[in-house]
C-alpha cells in the first residue's frame, strides 16, 4: 500500500483483478488526504466543485486552514519573495524543501498538519500569479505531492491519533455509531471512541450475552467510563446485564457499525469468532429499523484473505479498512 502505512480500504463486490496499485492507493489513506488537498486547492482557486461538493471534513478544513493561510504566507514571504514558481515541478521542489525543514524536529500535531494545507494554498496562489498563461489543469498534481508528503511522513502518527477513519464520509455523516472495544489482537479503537464524543455523536458498544448469539448495542456515557466497566471472560470491558442502559434499536437505531473480525475477503465476507453475534444483530436491525446500518470492518492487512467461507446466515460488511501491521511496527 501507499507509503506502507495507514488505512487501506475496499468495498465489497469489487473484482480483485481491477484493483491496481493506483486504485488501491486512491481507496485508502492517500485517497482521503488527496481529496482533502484537492478540495482545498479548488477552494483557493475559487473553482466550482463537481458532484455533491466537499465533505463536512473538507469544509471544516477549508475554514480552519484559510484562517491561518495569511499568517503562513507572511512567515514565508522572505523566502518566497525571490523564488520564482513558474511550474508545478518548481512548486513540488519548494514544497518538499520547506516541509522537510519545517518537520525536521520530528514534532507532529494536527495544527502543524493544517499548516501543510495552508502552504499548499500559498504555493497555488503564487503559481497562478507567475504562470505566463494560467491553466487550472496544471494544478492537478499539487494535491498529489501534498498527500504524498503527509502519508509518508505522518501516516503512523495519524493512525495512532484516530486515523483517517474519522475523515470517512460515512463516519462524518453518522450520528449514532456502534463500535467494539478492541481486544489485544484487534485494531485499537480508543481514539475513534474519543472522537465520537468530541464530535457530539452518540456512542454504543456491544454487550455480548455469553453462551448464546445474542448481543445488544448499549449506550456508552463517556470514553472515560470504559475502564470502570467489568470484564468478560474474553477480557473485554462491557456493562453487566444488571446495568440498565439504552439499547440502540429501542431508541432510533444505528447509522454506522464498526465491526471486528478474524478475517475478511474482497467480497466483504467476514470470519468472526464463531458465535454469530454481528450476523444476528444485523438481522435484528433489518427487522426493527427497516434497514441495515452501514458497516465498516477494521482490520490488519494480514487479515485480508483470498476467500472467507460463509453460509446463508452470514452478513457481509459494506467496507473493510485495513492497516499494514508490519509497517506500523517498523522503526
Amino acid at each position: 500500500m501507499f507509503a506502507s502505512q495507514g488505512f487501506g480500504s475496499f468495498q465489497k463486490k469489487q473484482s480483485p483483478a481491477l484493483l491496481s496499485e493506483q486504485q488501491k492507493m486512491s481507496d485508502c489513506e492517500f485517497g482521503y488526504v488527496h481529496t482533502l488537498a484537492q478540495d482545498y486547492l479548488l477552494y483557493i482557486l475559487k473553482t466550482p466543485q463537481p458532484g455533491l461538493g466537499p465533505s463536512k471534513t473538507s469544509r471544516v478544513l477549508q475554514n480552519v486552514t484559510f484562517s491561518i493561510q495569511q499568517e503562513v504566507e507572511e512567515a514565508l514571504q522572505p523566502y518566497l519573495h525571490n523564488v520564482p514558481v513558474a511550474s508545478v515541478e518548481t512548486a513540488r521542489t519548494i514544497f518538499n524543501q520547506v516541509m522537510e525543514k519545517e518537520f525536521e524536529d520530528g514534532v507532529i500535531n494536527w495544527g502543524r498538519i493544517v499548516t501543510i494545507f495552508a502552504f499548499e494554498g500559498v504555493l497555488a496562489k503564487k503559481l497562478l500569479q507567475e504562470q505566463a498563461v494560467p491553466d487550472v489543469d496544471t494544478f492537478k498534481s499539487i494535491p498529489y505531492f501534498v498527500a504524498e508528503f503527509i502519508t509518508r511522513r505522518m501516516g503512523e502518527w495519524i493512525r495512532q491519533n484516530g486515523g483517517w477513519v474519522i475523515a470517512h464520509r460515512q463516519y462524518q455523516k453518522s450520528q449514532r455509531i456502534s463500535i467494539f472495544l478492541s481486544m489485544p489482537d484487534e485494531i485499537e479503537t480508543e481514539e475513534i471512541i474519543k472522537d465520537i464524543f468530541q464530535q457530539g455523536k452518540v456512542c454504543f458498544i456491544p454487550r455480548y450475552r455469553l453462551q448464546s448469539n445474542h448481543m445488544d448495542m448499549v449506550k456508552l456515557a463517556s470514553a472515560d467510563e470504559i475502564s470502570s466497566l467489568p470484564k468478560t471472560s474474553w477480557n473485554i470491558h462491557q456493562p453487566s446485564e444488571s446495568d440498565t442502559r439504552e439499547e440502540a434499536l429501542a431508541t432510533g437505531g444505528l447509522d454506522l457499525i464498526f465491526m471486528p473480525g478474524l478475517g475478511f475477503d474482497r467480497d466483504g465476507n467476514r470470519l468472526g469468532r464463531g458465535r454469530g453475534y454481528y450476523d444476528t444483530y444485523l438481522q435484528r436491525c433489518l427487522q426493527q429499523q427497516g434497514a441495515k446500518p452501514y458497516t465498516i470492518a477494521l482490520a490488519f492487512r494480514e487479515q485480508i484473505c483470498p476467500q472467507v467461507p460463509v453460509d446463508d446466515t452470514d452478513m457481509s460488511v459494506d467496507e473493510v479498512l485495513y492497516v499494514d501491521a508490519a509497517a506500523s511496527l517498523a522503526p
